[in-house]
């Protein structure tokens, strides 16, 4: 039973990634290249204040989900959604800085907040039912939200040019995230969580704050690699430069996507109760799993991306894209060092060395912006990209390092541990 719904979880998450390249293709098509830097810049924005809003309390919510006793899910759910209205409306003023900056333009402002309310909501589902071992559900959640309105928005766009517009985009974008919401109503519903008459405990929020800020720091550090990078394009080569880069980076990150469908979703939940539990067995099993079947989805990506995507671009036709395709040697290689340093990120979250997180994050941050501004000089077309890369090449090394000095030897994944160090004992 538990290999049908892995092939089902797998199937829905691999009609998600292959109706995101669709639209994706179909925006880059059928949308000028400034849209569709305006539409990445979005994205990017959406994505970062994300953060804020949420806190990274889930940090703290689903390691207590996860392994913990089902009566209490409920209340769990309840303070996180107190916390969140808390934090949404006091950092909306400070969002709203956005728009004041010029980052981006006033006719946007009701589609980011808007969106931000729902993206937040979605995101937490997925991720609750991650850690409830409800993956299928939140593969559902993941299509409903991400892939579903997008191949609809697609065909109508085929159909009428009117529909050729971010605003409509924005629109499609809503009524998915709104049918995923409903959808998860019913299936909390179903699960029948207890705790929903408990009421909010403060001191258990503040407790989970104060455990999760630094786990914010790490995720807005990492995030903003990710964020500025967008901002940085536009502000050096402008909104041509940064749709082409949205288009490579959101097809090399498809790998992210699937590994984190196929790989991550089954073995970090099962990680964290394994070391729980002190079992040694199988956390080191699921260390080897997670590292081998992500070398082979690498490995088969790169081949794949690097012998169809040519012929893509081909199709779609457009300059702005074509004469830039250098860019996606660069990003190719910072989500495949991104995919590889995620193993150990998860070996070093199961066992709660948060401090190791956030130190590489921060890290790799200053890297970024270093690197960008050292490159700029000799190599101004490609210095954020060189900074993407090398921020990437931090956190690996030191989360590799962390992983290997920190992790008891009878834990380790792989029988190397004559080459464990203590310099960060």
């Amino acid at each position: 039973m538990a290999l049908i719904v892995r092939i089902v979880n797998v199937s829905i998450r691999g009609l998600v990634l292959i109706s995101r390249f669709v639209f994706l293709f179909a925006l880059v098509k059928f949308l000028d290249p400034a849209e569709i830097g305006l539409y990445g810049l979005l994205v990017a924005a959406i994505g970062y204040s994300i953060y804020f809003v949420g806190l990274d309390f889930y940090n703290y919510v689903n390691r207590k989900v996860s392994g913990g006793d089902r009566a209490l899910w409920g209340w769990y759910i309840k303070s996180q959604a107190f916390l969140a209205c808390l934090l949404y409306f006091s950092v909306f003023p400070l969002l709203l800085s956005i728009f004041f900056l010029g980052w981006l333009p006033w006719t946007l402002a009701k589609w980011f907040f808007v969106i931000l309310i729902f993206e937040y909501l979605c995101l937490e589902l997925v991720r609750f039912f991650i850690a409830a071992s409800e993956q299928l559900s939140a593969s559902i959640v993941l299509f409903l939200n991400q892939a579903f309105w997008a191949v609809v928005a697609v065909l109508f766009m085929v159909v009428d040019d009117v529909y050729k517009s971010l605003d409509c985009v924005f629109f499609f974008w809503c009524a998915g995230s709104i049918s995923a919401l409903i959808y998860s109503f019913f299936k909390l519903k179903s699960m029948r969580l207890g705790g929903w008459n408990n009421t909010v405990d403060f001191q258990w929020v503040w407790a989970g704050i104060k455990i999760a800020v630094p786990m914010l720091v790490a995720t807005l550090a990492f995030r903003g690699v990710f964020t500025f990078d967008r901002y940085l394009i536009s502000e050096l080569s402008g909104l041509e430069i940064v749709a082409a880069y949205v288009l490579f980076i959101g097809v090399a990150g498809t790998l992210l996507a699937f590994l984190d469908a196929a790989v991550f979703s089954f073995s970090y939940p099962a990680l964290i109760g394994a070391y729980k539990s002190r079992d040694v067995s199988l956390f080191k099993r699921n260390m080897r799993i997670m590292l081998f079947s992500t070398i082979i989805c690498v490995v088969i990506f790169v081949f794949a991306s690097l012998l169809v995507f040519p012929y893509l671009l081909k199709w779609i036709g457009k300059e702005a894209y074509l004469d830039n395709y250098f860019i996606f040697y660069w990003v190719l290689f910072a989500v495949v060092i991104n995919s590889l340093w995620l193993v150990f990120h998860y070996a070093l979250y199961a066992q709660q060395l948060d401090s190791q997180i956030v130190y590489s994050r921060v890290v790799a941050l200053v890297a970024f912006l270093f690197s960008a501004f050292v490159f700029y000089f000799p190599f101004p077309d490609e210095s954020v990209l060189i900074g993407l890369c090398v921020s990437q090449v931090v956190i690996l090394i030191w989360k590799l390092y962390a992983y290997y000095c920190l992790t008891p030897v009878d834990f380790l994944g792989f029988d190397i541990s004559k080459l464990k160090l203590q310099g960060l004992k």
